[in-house]
């Protein structure tokens, strides 16, 4: 699996609580996130650590994703989870544990099985991410209806 956009050496950040993106469910909340990422201001990478070390002592997760990427410029959101917002019996367990952390690229359904994707496709993606999933979703819902099997998984 890769995606198949050029990732830029001129990389921006942007920081984000994992607690600001309320939603119903993925779709929601992949689309809040969106709205909520574009108006934040593009931080460099000394700005993004000076803004992590002031939360240090509180961060349980610490994940790198790469929310936008184009020739000329890369958009990496550092999402964070607060060891706060646990309730009081975990929280007594990790308070003095040092934070994880993740990088991480979110691989559309089309691809889980290989395959080439756009990077950007949870913010927006583009008219190549919606072929690519109308595609896929047609071609599962046929294999469904004929009860025939994807890499050993029944679609039953």
């Amino acid at each position: 699996m890769s995606c198949w956009n050029t990732i830029s050496g001129n990389i921006f950040y942007i920081v984000s609580d994992f607690n600001e993106y309320k939603g119903e469910n993925g779709t929601e909340q992949r689309g809040l996130r969106n709205r909520i990422n574009n108006s934040k201001e593009l931080l460099d990478l000394d700005a993004a650590v000076e803004i992590l070390k002031k939360d240090y002592h509180d961060l349980y997760d610490v994940n790198l994703y790469v929310f936008r990427s184009f020739k000329r410029e890369t958009i990496i959101e550092i999402q964070f989870y607060r060891k706060s917002n646990f309730d009081a019996d975990y929280f007594a367990l990790i308070k003095d544990h040092p934070p994880m952390f993740h990088s991480k690229i979110s691989i559309p359904v089309y691809a889980l099985e290989g395959g080439k994707f756009d990077v950007n496709w949870e913010s927006g993606g583009g008219w190549h991410h919606v072929w690519k999933s109308f595609l896929f979703k047609t071609f599962i819902y046929r294999r469904k209806a004929k009860g025939e099997k994807i890499k050993g998984r029944s679609l039953k």
